[in-house]
């Protein structure tokens, strides 16, 4: 497999990522909240340009890639030059957990700040080797993020409609849709480049 030109490494899963997220979908790992609201999907910016991120929060690329990518996604979603969705794409044992967390902390305060703290979080936790929920609650009590469950069912299920149209199959990977047509970019260096450029020269609104 060829690394970016940055020497950022895709870590490229070994199975059917759709098939995955299904199973993850339908998993119990916290009670959900009674009574099912809507798709709930971690979407942010009102731009004409659609920009999916798949990551996961224990891909080194990933992680490393995350403190150079926020200003630059920042600054699209700021000027409605984007609108961007978080697609987080287990490719790890522990990914769907932190998956399902992630959805419930934007649930308590769907701010793109807050989410991006939020991510920048899980990453830490991650790192620690957090493994469980009560582990994984307890870092995020400290780090005085709220949570508030909801069914992730629905929102697993478009994520997997979106890995399998866009054939992901290794994280970092982007998608970016504009003008009528798809790009789509992996690895850090590439997507940061990639993301650039449409903060270079923003489509017409």
């Amino acid at each position: 497999m060829r690394e970016d030109r940055r020497g950022n490494r895709p870590i490229r899963s070994t199975g059917t990522v759709a098939a995955f997220l299904v199973i993850i979908a339908t998993a119990v790992i916290l009670p959900a909240a009674a009574g099912a609201a809507d798709q709930f999907l971690p979407s942010f910016g009102e731009g004409k340009v659609k920009v999916r991120l798949y990551t996961d929060y224990f891909c080194p690329p990933c992680r490393a890639m995350e403190m150079d990518i926020e200003p630059v996604v920042t600054e699209l979603v700021r000027d409605r030059a984007v609108t961007l969705t978080f697609v987080d794409t287990p490719f790890y044992r522990y990914s769907s957990l932190y998956a399902r967390y992630f959805l419930y902390a934007i649930n308590g305060k769907k701010d793109f700040e807050h989410a991006l703290y939020v991510r920048r979080t899980l990453i830490e936790a991650a790192k620690n080797g957090l493994d469980s929920t009560d582990k994984l609650e307890a870092f995020l009590k400290e780090k005085k993020i709220a949570l508030k469950p909801l069914d992730p069912g629905s929102t697993f299920r478009e994520f997997s409609r979106h890995l399998r149209e866009d054939a992901v199959d290794a994280t970092p990977s982007c998608v970016i849709e504009a003008d009528g047509k798809t790009q789509k970019c992996s690895g850090g260096g590439n997507i940061i480049d990639a993301l650039n450029r449409l903060r270079k020269t923003p489509p017409e609104k």
